[in-house]
């Protein structure tokens, strides 16, 4: 009794890794492009909406973890090789990055204002990272069954280099990218928070000061003005 095996032929090999090798580069080249373009805008409109004077530091916090959860999934895209592991990576994050920007959302809403602009950028944040592990997801095909448990290999969740990297200078590019407008700004948005919390702190603590000054004033004024009357009577 023969036992048939499928295995792809050289032409549907090269066939799958062109369509992996597409989506790798509309993903580089379009989608996040489009998601740093989002996270530039978004720190514009905190800015306008005076965060540092509203949520503060809280919120800015909150943008910083979100930067912290999204920077290893996007570098492992751009160096290793996308397999089981690199999906689960990216699908991992992508679920924490939705929960943080829920928890985000809500503390902010009744705090600062958050326009109908700004609502229409964070549904962008929150689906061009979604459209980017689909894309992946799909063309690399093997590795996202393998990860579920219907396909014919066990996953691999190794973490290596690609095999064929991307240019240099292209991956030097993106990095400086995100780093200019995104990193950047959101750390000057907390520094600005910060500042902010500070000279408000100065602020409470020398209008308690004179206060306390006042009151202080105002005991020592009553026992005085009652002696006064007393001598007088």
């Amino acid at each position: 009794m023969h036992s048939f095996e499928l295995r792809p032929n050289d032409g549907e090999i090269e066939a799958f890794d062109a369509t992996a090798n597409d989506a790798e580069r509309y993903v580089l080249g379009v989608v996040l492009p489009a998601w740093m373009a989002a996270g530039g805008l978004d720190y514009l409109l905190h800015r306008r909406s005076n965060i540092e004077g509203t949520t503060g530091t809280y919120e800015s916090r909150l943008h910083l973890l979100g930067i912290a959860l999204t920077a290893p999934a996007v570098l492992a895209g751009l160096v290793l090789e996308i397999n089981s592991g690199v999906v689960a990576l990216m699908g991992v994050t992508l679920v924490a990055h939705v929960g943080m920007t829920v928890w985000d959302v809500s503390y902010a809403d009744d705090r600062r204002t958050i326009v109908p602009l700004e609502q229409h950028v964070h549904a962008l944040l929150e689906l061009l990272p979604f459209s980017a592990l689909s894309l992946l997801a799909i063309a690399h095909g093997d590795a996202t069954r393998a990860l579920v448990g219907i396909g014919p290999t066990k996953p691999d969740f190794s973490f290596r280099f690609k095999r064929k990297p991307i240019s240099r200078r292209i991956l030097v590019a993106t990095i400086v990218t995100f780093t200019i407008v995104v990193a950047v700004p959101y750390a000057e948005e907390f520094l600005r928070c910060v500042r902010y919390d500070r000279k408000r702190s100065i602020l409470a603590a020398d209008t308690q000061s004179q206060h306390g000054q006042i009151e202080h004033a105002e005991e020592q004024r009553v026992p005085h003005e009652a002696e006064r009357e007393t001598h007088t009577g």
